[in-house]
């Protein structure tokens, strides 16, 4: 319960945190895990989302940029404050969820980290099987939850004002070229985590092999899969939320909280 805890508070400490790309914690945990020297550049970056943009995207883009569109809701004040607060709700919600499966005893769960096994696994593949079934069943549940979510939001701030219906426009349209693409970016996450994981298991049999106990050193093993399955899972959640954070905090710039 108390490493639950402190990670959930970490993670929750600012409401609406400003993630710049070159920061992405994502990005970060990414590189750790591989060990990469690759950096991507601004430039880099740019030229490759216009790769991904083809000709009949970019029609859809403008469509959408020069669009009139109607604005349903009058009382925008009273409104658009309720707007965030309903975003940061559900995002608690699924980060406590995601949090709860990694420590079952915390509460209930439908995904649940794998139970301990009576003796440490004989092979590489035995011991990353069950871990990597548990992150792509978080993968899909998490995309699921955060799709809704993205839709949600940019239903209802769109209703706020004829700019925020036009950046919701352009954020459908953008979302629909690129989403390909970021499933499959992120469908190759876990084979980086089986790759982390293949190599903290040959520390560990190194650690066997100098004379530590087996069973004790497979425990603090697991452990580690714990940590860093949890940090890249969290990294990913982050990730996948900045579409609708974006539309968050375009809602708050246009129409400022009085508070």
């Amino acid at each position: 319960m108390v490493n639950f805890c402190k990670i959930y508070k970490h993670y929750m400490t600012q409401a609406l945190p400003q993630v710049a790309l070159g920061r992405s914690r994502l990005v970060r945990f990414l590189t750790d895990i591989s060990r990469s020297e690759t950096q991507v550049s601004h430039r880099q970056f740019t030229e490759r989302l216009g790769e991904l943009i083809d000709f009949s995207d970019s029609i859809t883009l403008s469509d959408a940029h020069a669009r009139d569109l109607v604005v349903e809701c009058e009382d925008v004040a009273s409104f658009s404050a309720g707007v965030t607060e309903e975003f940061l709700r559900a995002r608690s919600r699924l980060v406590q969820a995601a949090m709860r499966s990694f420590f079952p005893s915390t509460g209930p769960s439908r995904i649940r980290w794998p139970a301990e096994e009576s003796t440490p696994p004989a092979t590489p593949t035995d011991a990353a099987r069950p871990y990597l079934k548990f992150y792509q069943q978080q993968q899909v549940d998490v995309d699921s939850k955060i799709r809704g979510l993205h839709l949600r939001t940019r239903q209802t701030v769109a209703a706020l004002s004829a700019k925020l219906a036009r950046i919701c426009a352009i954020d459908e349209a953008l979302g629909d070229a690129l989403a390909l693409h970021s499933r499959g970016y992120l469908g190759a996450v876990p084979g980086l985590l089986g790759q982390r994981l293949g190599y903290l298991y040959a520390q560990y049999q190194k650690t066997v092999n100098e004379g530590a106990d087996a069973d004790a050193a497979w425990r603090d093993t697991r452990e580690q899969y714990r940590r860093e399955a949890q940090g890249l899972l969290l990294a990913e959640i982050e990730a996948r939320l900045l579409p609708a954070l974006g539309l968050i905090e375009a809602l708050n710039e246009e129409i400022p909280n009085e508070d």
